[in-house]
């Protein structure tokens, strides 16, 4: 046993000994390999300057060569005279060559100097010339005795060249070529400057870094590869410089470090493995408990999880009697969002505990299904109408903002076997219904399941499921009910009211809440707005109102939408009035404010509709600019004209709309002596069935022109004498 443990400690020391030796010379080989991956890459880039610098020479010559041989200057001199000549010049030679990329000037030389030179300024001075001349002399020197060489042979022309030189102290490029003459030899000069854009330039192309010229007596700076530039006597002229690629210091800075780290890091581990090797056995052993638990229990509560109880409920349903209780946590959303997630699970914890105490013993399960739902299973005959307040007294505190006590209270529904169900999907169904009704009923409620919950439950699903199919469907229609003016009793415009086609009974009050539940009012309120749009053309000189709900004004979209079918069907805005409710004003939604404010800008008539019916007040009138108010009919029906509390609230509002310029439109008139009454106390306008009931577009119409051309007679009530209209 002992030897067997000596061998595994030698081979360890042998793997160990063999690894840092693996690492250290591989380190170093990496290192020589960089330092030679160095001189490799600085090599070839001092080949590529070298290079660079040959090719603007080559260039230069070239492109001068190329200059001349377009050029007859002598000719042009002699035919133009000097004056003349020199604007020639300065359009086919001065400004075509100094107008490239790179900084350049050119002249003209001849053996007594130069008689024309040209610059990025403009023609060249005296000084210019001279510097030209003098960068110049050699070469021109040599080209005169190429040429006099030449003259004696009758193949060979003189040829094009280029050096290094000095202009004004700073090196530059300079290239000569013989120009046509047939008198005294004219040669072309050039003279490329080695500026920072030419530097620049070459420094992207060969991707240099720092690349510079240095000065004849700069010294190069430590670690900077450079190339010479020298006259044609082999005066120097100054050194291009740059600092030399390292692509092998890539390796030195990470490549080797790395590798030093990861032979530290294998090392470790294997030193590691051993004490890990045991703790690993118990580890599994851990994780396998810990995994058998959350198969069976909720890990914030400790309570048994939604499968565990399922199970459980669907053994005892079928056998035994039990009652099933579905608890929520009321408006847990804004608790996670007022004080944080961290909160909201102590919450749930509180909660599962304060469960777990009012329903002890072996008879009750209680359970967190997931996230604020709560389930207990009460095995026996309990009484169901006691278990949902148990549940429901339970209230958790928490401190909010600013130290207020927030008091968190929940909602339970209660279905029992074998009455309501005897399996647990029926019974899990039936308590979710009467948990709904719990909910819609407030908080801390507790409903009993009943079989009229779950007919309206049905009803409820089947409403919402034929809301679905009319809008897919376009199973909605648009009826219009006529507005009177009780100055004229002639129309003055109309309302658009939604309609379901095919004689549905189900009314707007109860099927568009559903569609706002369901988020697909959007979808019908564009629908609306097109169609009243559309509709809108069949009565062009009366206003249509087209009622927007809440909804509708918190879309973005609403302005694009309106004025999209504004621009469709080619028509005003002064046709077009919108009707909004007084719970839209109580809405500080930016969104709510800004199509409010555009629809005012675009000219569109804003109606309050149903005043008198919500959060009615009156500081509405002033701080929101609304162009209408829509009394509603409930200070009209039922003679409430003719109570005197009645009519002096009426007569109020009606005196305080017109002193801030808004008209008022009165809802629900079924009796002409209610119009009159309205027209002698200034009601602007009437609307209800004495003029005409809600109908499709296409019988409004015949309506409206039946009511333009029988004026409705106004009687007063108390004389019997009449006032307006027909006697």
């Amino acid at each position: 046993m002992l030897n067997g443990q000596k061998l595994a400690g030698h081979r360890g020391v042998i793997a160990v000994v063999g690894l840092l030796g693996l690492t250290l010379g591989g380190s170093a080989a990496l290192f020589l390999t960089s330092q030679s991956m160095d001189r490799i890459a600085a090599n070839r880039q001092q080949q590529q300057v070298e290079k660079t610098v040959s090719r603007t020479l080559a260039g230069a010559a070239a492109q001068a060569s190329a200059i001349s041989a377009r050029l007859e200057p002598a000719r042009q001199i002699a035919k133009l005279g000097p004056d003349e000549a020199g604007a020639w010049l300065d359009n086919e030679l001065g400004r075509p060559t100094v107008s490239t990329e790179t900084n350049k000037a050119v002249a003209i030389v001849t053996r007594s100097g130069a008689i024309y030179g040209y610059t990025k300024g403009g023609r060249a001075d005296a000084d210019d010339l001279e510097q030209m001349q003098g960068a110049a002399n050699s070469l021109v020197g040599a080209l005169r005795e190429e040429r006099a060489a030449s003259s004696k042979k009758a193949d060979s022309e003189p040829k094009s060249r280029a050096e290094i030189a000095a202009v004004r102290g700073e090196p530059v490029v300079v290239a000569v070529s013989p120009l046509p003459a047939s008198g005294e030899p004219l040669a072309l000069v050039t003279v490329t400057y080695l500026d920072d854009a030419l530097l620049n330039r070459w420094a992207s192309t060969l991707m240099l870094d720092g690349f510079t010229a240095l000065s004849p007596r700069a010294a190069v700076p430590t670690g900077m590869r450079s190339v010479g530039l020298s006259a044609a006597d082999g005066t120097s002229l100054g050194r291009l410089a740059w600092h030399p690629a390292k692509p092998g210091e890539a390796i030195r800075k990470y490549v080797i470090p790395a590798t030093l780290a990861i032979g530290a890091a294998v090392l470790c581990l294997f030193l590691m493995i051993a004490q890990r090797a045991s703790n690993l056995r118990d580890e599994a052993e851990s994780n396998s408990k810990r995994a058998r638990y959350l198969e069976l229990f909720d890990p914030i509560t400790d309570l048994v999880n939604r499968a565990t109880f399922i199970r459980q409920l669907d053994q005892i349903a079928g056998s035994q009697a039990c009652q099933l209780i579905l608890l929520d946590i009321d408006d847990f959303s804004a608790i996670n969002e007022e004080l944080g997630h961290r909160v909201g699970d102590e919450v749930i914890r509180d909660f599962g505990r304060q469960l777990v105490k009012e329903f002890q013993g072996s008879q009750c399960l209680v359970s967190r299904l997931d996230g604020d739902e709560f389930a207990v299973l009460v095995v026996g005959n309990s009484d169901v109408f006691e278990l949902g307040p148990r549940s429901t007294g339970i209230v958790v505190s928490r401190s909010g903002r600013e130290g207020a006590t927030l008091s968190v209270t929940i909602s339970a529904g209660v279905a029992a076997a074998p009455e309501h169900g005897h399996t647990a999907s029926e019974l899990m169904r039936h308590a979710d219904i009467a948990l709904g009704a719990a909910k819609a009923a407030g908080t801390a409620r507790h409903v009993v399941y009943d079989p009229a919950l779950g007919e309206a439950f049905k009803s409820r699903k089947g409403l919402e499921a034929r809301m679905k199919k009319a809008i897919e469907d376009e199973g909605f229609e648009l009826f219009y009910q006529p507005i009177i003016n009780l100055g004229t009793m002639k129309p003055a415009g109309v309302e658009a009211l939604l309609r379901l086609k095919r004689g549905a009974k189900d009314t707007p009050a109860v099927f568009v809440p559903v569609i706002e539940k369901l988020g697909l009012m959007p979808q019908l309120g564009a629908w609306i707005i097109q169609q009243a749009f559309r509709d809108s053309r069949r009565w062009p000189d009366l206003r249509t109102s087209i009622n927007l709900s809440p909804l509708q004004l918190e879309n973005p979209a609403l302005l694009d939408q309106i004025d999209f079918n504004r621009a469709r069907f080619e028509v005003a805005p002064k046709s077009i009035g919108f009707e909004i409710t007084e719970g839209v004003l109580l809405n500080k939604s930016p969104t709510v404010h800004a199509n409010l404010q555009g629809l005012r800008d675009r000219g569109y008539i804003l109606a309050l509709d149903d005043f008198g019916t919500g959060y009615s007040s009156l500081s509405y009138l002033s701080e929101f600019e609304i162009h209408r108010l829509k009394l509603d009919q409930s200070f009209v029906r039922g003679g409430r004209l003719i109570e005197k509390r009645s009519a002096t609230l009426v007569q109020g509002v009606i005196d305080i709309c017109h002193k801030l310029n808004i008209d008022v439109v009165a809802e629900g008139i079924e009796e002409i002596a209610e119009a009159a009454t309205l027209r002698k106390w200034g009601c602007d306008f009437a609307q209800g069935y004495q003029f005409g009931k809600p109908a499709p577009a296409r019988i409004a119409a015949q309506n409206l022109v039946t009511l333009q051309n029988n004026v409705a007679a106004i009687v007063d009530y108390r004389t019997g004498e009449p006032v307006l209209g027909a006697v």
